[in-house]
């Protein structure tokens, strides 16, 4: 019965033995793969789709935010600042985004207690329609983003890139020019 016992012991104790040795080789060759992995370069897969027109409108709602951010740091007259809003129209119930100088907001709003007291006078404003002070302020405001974007790359590229996404915005709905006609 000492012989079976002895025999047991001695074969768990070679087995101790060599369970260590073989996980250290184990580590060994995956500390090899690590490193021969980590010197080769990755692939990279790149996958490029069309933008669905809703992707175009947030980049460009982006877009927008940069240039008139840019231009309302850079320009000389707070009056000149513009600033983005949610707006819905009356006989509506989809907001849309206008972004407008400050000095034509205030002009909207003087036009708009105008025509409250009954004077008939449109609370839109467009530069046909606008004489005075306010075409000169809107020409002015059109010369300094000139002049800003010749003095500035980054106003530039900013209205670069703005230009380019909503040319490609035009493109694609005239491709489905049935679907933007309803």
């Amino acid at each position: 019965m000492v012989q079976p016992l002895r025999t047991i012991l001695t074969a768990l104790c070679l087995t101790a033995m060599v369970i260590p040795f073989s996980f250290a080789q184990d580590q060994d060759s995956s500390t090899v793969s690590d490193v021969a992995s980590a010197s080769r370069p990755i692939e990279e897969i790149s996958v490029f789709g069309e933008r669905t027109i809703f992707t175009l409108r947030l980049e460009i709602e982006s877009a927008e935010t940069e240039v008139y951010g840019l231009f309302n740091e850079l320009n000389s007259d707070d009056d000149f600042d513009v600033k983005c809003v949610k707006e819905v129209f009356v006989g509506s119930h989809f907001s849309r985004r206008v972004c407008m100088a400050d000095y034509l907001r205030k002009e909207q709003a003087r036009n708009a207690q105008i025509s409250e007291r009954g004077l008939g006078i449109d609370t839109l404003l467009t530069l046909d329609q606008v004489k005075g002070d306010v075409r000169q302020k809107t020409l002015a405001m059109e010369a300094e983003m000139l002049n800003l974007a010749q003095e500035n790359p980054a106003f530039f590229e900013a209205i670069r890139k703005l230009t380019e996404l909503v040319g490609i915005l035009e493109v694609r709905k005239e491709e489905n020019f049935s679907f933007f006609r309803r």
